[in-house]
């Protein structure tokens, strides 16, 4: 979780997380919240102007394990793609109710902060597999008869159904071990002709 945050606004996304994995994104309210944690409730708006910002909060904490970029230059193009997935099953593997925030956009149809947040999320999602691909592509690592955006879009829309798949399923599958099988289908998808 993000160092810059205090013990207890890790605590509260802590917390957080919990009541959504058992009561869903509807049952986290500040006050499920306090008797969770076993504060009141003005203890939680010390920290978090309302339940957007800790939503926010949990948001921000999706893309905190990225790959270095000194890592990043001694692997080819195809093993950094294959570690963003691979980092991503990992932490909803880790914390399953993250998948109840990070694909729950339509619930945020009246929480415009909410809606902004997981829209740059998005397109910076896309925009980051768009620039791998089409620099896999440019050095000849991948298939180039379909536009860079394109295969993305393809890419990340089956990450993300795969991993509804598995929520869906009530987890009744090793996200892990699946998703390394996902993504071995993906590396025959981008492979060259």
């Amino acid at each position: 979780m993000n160092n810059d945050l205090s013990e207890r606004q890790k605590e509260i996304i802590k917390a957080s997380l919990e009541l959504i994995a058992e009561k869903g994104i509807q049952g986290l309210t500040i006050k499920n919240l306090s008797k969770k944690i076993g504060i009141v409730e003005s203890a939680i708006y010390r920290h978090y102007e309302n339940k957007t910002h800790i939503l926010i909060a949990i948001l921000d904490s999706v893309n905190e394990h990225k790959i270095s970029e000194n890592e990043q230059q001694n692997v080819d193009t195809l093993t950094r793609l294959e570690q963003k997935f691979k980092n991503h099953f990992q932490k909803f593997a880790s914390i399953p109710a993250l998948v109840s925030v990070v694909f729950s956009e339509d619930l945020f149809q009246n929480e415009n902060s909410l809606i902004e947040k997981t829209k740059a999320m998005m397109q910076k999602s896309i925009a980051d597999v768009t620039g791998l691909i089409n620099y896999g592509q440019n050095q000849s690592e991948f298939r180039n008869d379909i536009e860079a955006e394109h295969l993305a879009i393809i890419i990340l829309g089956t990450m993300r159904m795969f991993v509804k798949k598995w929520k869906m399923s009530d987890y009744s599958f090793d996200l892990i071990q699946k998703g390394d099988e996902l993504i071995n289908s993906i590396k025959l998808i981008l492979k060259p002709l």
